[in-house]
């Protein structure tokens, strides 16, 4: 009985606190939508929330276990569809390799959709390979702060890191990794810990190299013009656009989706061409 009453409240407080974290972007994109910028704000974080958060809809689809990951990420998937499309309505240079990387995490998810449906396997086989996509898919999310980690320890000053939102996650990743524990369920206790450990990561940077404001946007500006935040994202998101388009390749070769493949293959040398476009930017210098 007493497990029982603790898994339902670890149960509830990690739905809150996934939920809480889902809405504390909401301040961020209601800024961009007010001064019609999208000056500093990074657009893969978005588009992979959509995409982590439908990964888990569907996986609770298969698992019978639609109450509370489903439930909780289907909130995660209406914003981030949400302001993904915000982000995109106010991009002014870059609106369309945005797009054709939106349309790419879309049609994974449109893979994963059918895999679950059309399947030929028992849904225990299916939630296992929704698993391991929704699993991958988190871990990308999470761990897209640490891209420029090189940066903060280069520079000894976390600016960079937004330490709200490493804490929020590491405390939302602490109590799924107790529930899945709980639940003994891997797919949901490792991306979780890996969570915990990444945040963990940013959290202690902060501590060691407390935030001092202007030495990086000094060190990393562009000809004095150009905010930081928007040089640093910049040289972040080829990063990104690389790891999660490969992703979106091998996710439609893996479950058999041959009709698919060809239109991952598109987007993917797309977005590489919309990247090559900007070589003449000043941001492409880093």
């Amino acid at each position: 009985m007493a497990s029982d009453t603790a898994e339902t409240i670890i149960n509830i407080l990690a739905t809150i606190a996934t939920a809480c974290l889902f809405l504390s972007m909401i301040p961020g994109m209601y800024t961009v939508h007010k001064k019609r910028s999208t000056t500093g704000v990074n657009f893969y974080p978005l588009a992979m929330m959509f995409g982590q958060s439908m990964g888990w809809v569907i996986y609770s689809f298969a698992d019978h276990s639609f109450f509370p990951v489903g439930a909780v990420n289907s909130l995660g998937a209406v914003l981030g569809v949400v302001f993904s499309a915000i982000f995109i309505l106010h991009e002014k240079d870059r609106r369309v390799r945005y797009s054709i990387f939106f349309c790419g995490v879309f049609a994974l998810v449109i893979a994963l959709l059918l895999y679950r449906f059309l399947g030929t396997q028992d849904d225990d086989k299916i939630a296992k390979v929704l698993g391991y996509f929704a699993d991958v898919l988190a871990i990308i999310m999470f761990g897209a702060p640490l891209i420029l980690m090189g940066d903060v320890i280069k520079t000894k000053n976390s600016e960079i890191i937004a330490a709200p939102m490493a804490v929020s996650g590491f405390i939302n990743g602490s109590l799924w990794s107790a529930y899945g524990i709980m639940q003994m369920n891997n797919y949901v206790l490792v991306p979780n810990a890996i969570s915990v450990l990444l945040c963990l990561v940013q959290v202690i940077l902060v501590l060691i190299f407390p935030h001092k404001k202007g030495e990086l946007s000094e060190k990393f500006s562009v000809d004095n013009e150009v905010d930081v935040a928007v040089v640093l994202n910049a040289r972040a998101e080829a990063r990104v656009l690389r790891r999660v388009c490969a992703l979106l390749y091998s996710a439609l070769a893996a479950i058999g989706l041959d009709v698919l493949t060809p239109l991952s293959v598109k987007s993917y040398n797309r977005c590489l061409e919309a990247y090559s476009a900007d070589a003449a930017s000043p941001l492409t210098r880093f």
